[in-house]
């Protein structure tokens, strides 16, 4: 019997393991199909893992380096020239290189301009009376009447053999879609333009003549910047592209016509960015025609605020330090204000009993970031701070502090805190600050309504949400 029991036992072992070999054998012959489905599957879940990681590093991601106050080294507006002609000598310079520290200068004189109408005519009358050079750091340029006047006196001008350069950014200004024929004609004319690719792939060298760059240093980070310099002598800074909404209504935007000597900054910042895009090289290289000596430098104190790619930030943390010493009136208009560093920083003001007036957009070009906005309206106005909404889209950049005035392209949101190129100018003289509120707050104010927050449950989670998310806004 026990010898038949262990016969039985070993039968039984012997199913079991071919049962077991069964179902292995099972598992191994899955149907092609599925094998090759749970192959792709895995496969593209680590490709997608790898771009979102790439994409938060590359694009996202936030850097801040020590910028503010400028270092005792930062380049005065005498030593313009010199910098320059040190960096163009460099062979390969990555967008990096161009955090230079620029030191506090003095301009002689200021206009500021409320609309489109107001700014483009003495601007292109500037630019049609150039003799020497025209400089022009443009982020938007589209077809319509203010890119055809631009563009005709710009071929003008070069054809009666002054220099003149642009700056553009590939996405902004849509090189190579609906704005083209615009910047055909002005290669034709002999304009040298370069372009900023945030988009891959990124290109250093002349419009249409480009090589690429296998650094790829400007993906991920958009040109921002407007200015133009002409002559070496006119400045100007401000936050409208060369686009039609800046005139007929639809957006609102400021200018500042700047002279003295903070206007061999502006020719530092516009030729080594030049430089750095891959532009050609002045035939004059002691670059002294660019550099001419001001003819007023002026007394007034300014510093030119600019923000590079990587960490170089003194535009936004001159901007914090603006905010937090003001003491009577703090006066914003600003298309994104979502930083939520920047509206603490508001907050407190308003709890020391700063007279704080915000102005943002009544109909947003990006309603997640007006709705952001909302979401932080009531802790704004716990601590007496007014806010207004202009009738449109306000896109201008304006912060009237005492006796400081910061006019230029910096949103108060992350990507032109921290991720983009910006550019804009700190000056420092009560009577301009006085002009500065009168020309463009007010002319702001008496087309604004003040804010009305819409109630009810959606709305509330609504801004909520978007607030979750000004990280990528």
């Amino acid at each position: 019997m026990q010898a038949n029991a262990t016969v039985m036992n070993t039968d039984e072992q012997n199913r079991s393991d071919r049962r077991g070999t069964s179902r292995r054998a099972g598992k191994r012959r899955l149907p092609r199909w599925r094998r090759w489905l749970r192959r792709t599957l895995r496969t593209t879940g680590l490709i997608l893992l790898v771009l979102v990681v790439a994409t938060w590093w590359k694009v996202l991601r936030i850097e801040e380096d020590p910028s503010w106050p400028p270092p005792p080294d930062a380049v005065t507006s005498a030593e313009a020239r010199e910098a320059t002609v040190a960096f163009l000598q460099r062979d390969d310079p990555s967008i990096e290189d161009l955090a230079i520290p620029l030191a506090p200068t003095t301009v002689s004189s200021v206009s500021f301009y409320s609309g489109g109408a107001q700014f483009f005519p003495p601007m292109l009358e500037d630019m049609a009376a150039a003799e020497s050079s025209i400089h022009i750091l443009m982020f938007t340029m589209t077809p319509g009447e203010v890119a055809d006047d631009v563009v005709d006196v710009l071929t003008e001008r070069a054809r009666a053999g002054v220099e003149v350069r642009m700056i553009v950014d590939r996405y902004g200004a849509k090189v190579t879609g609906k704005s083209k024929g615009l910047f055909e004609r002005l290669r034709a004319a002999g304009v040298e333009v370069v372009v900023n690719d945030i988009f891959p792939i990124d290109r250093d060298g002349p419009f249409m003549d480009g090589s690429i760059d296998w650094s790829q240093d400007e993906v991920g980070n958009a040109d921002h910047r407007k200015i133009v310099v002409v002559d070496g002598q006119v400045g100007w800074i401000g936050g409208a592209g060369f686009e039609d909404h800046f005139v007929d209504g639809r957006y609102h935007d400021t200018f500042a016509r700047l002279t003295g000597g903070i206007l061999r900054q502006m020719q530092l910042v516009f030729l080594t960015s030049f430089h750095a895009l891959g532009g050609p090289q002045p035939e004059d290289t002691s670059l002294e025609r660019y550099f001419p000596p001001p003819i007023d430098a002026g007394t007034i104190p300014a510093t030119l605020l600019h923000n590079v790619p990587g960490g170089f930030v003194p535009g936004t943390q001159a901007i914090r330090e603006v905010i937090e010493r003001t003491d009577e009136r703090l006066e914003i208009l600003n298309p994104y204000l979502i930083d939520g560093g920047m509206i603490d920083r508001i907050v407190d003001a308003g709890e020391r009993g700063v007279d704080v007036t915000l102005v943002g957009p009544g109909a947003s070009n990006v309603p997640q970031a007006q709705a952001a906005l909302h979401h932080n309206y009531p802790r704004l106005f716990d601590v007496g701070v007014e806010g207004y909404e202009y009738e449109t889209i306000i896109h201008a950049k304006v912060i009237v502090a005492d006796d400081t005035v910061v006019i230029g392209t910096i949103n108060l949101d992350a990507w032109a805190l921290y991720r983009n190129h910006e550019i804009a100018v700190m000056i420092e003289d009560p009577a301009l600050a006085d002009e500065a509120s009168a020309v463009m707050v007010e002319d702001v104010l008496s087309r604004s309504e003040p804010v009305v927050l819409e109630g009810g449950l959606w709305n509330d989670v609504k801004n909520w949400f978007w607030d979750k998310f000004v990280y990528v806004l």
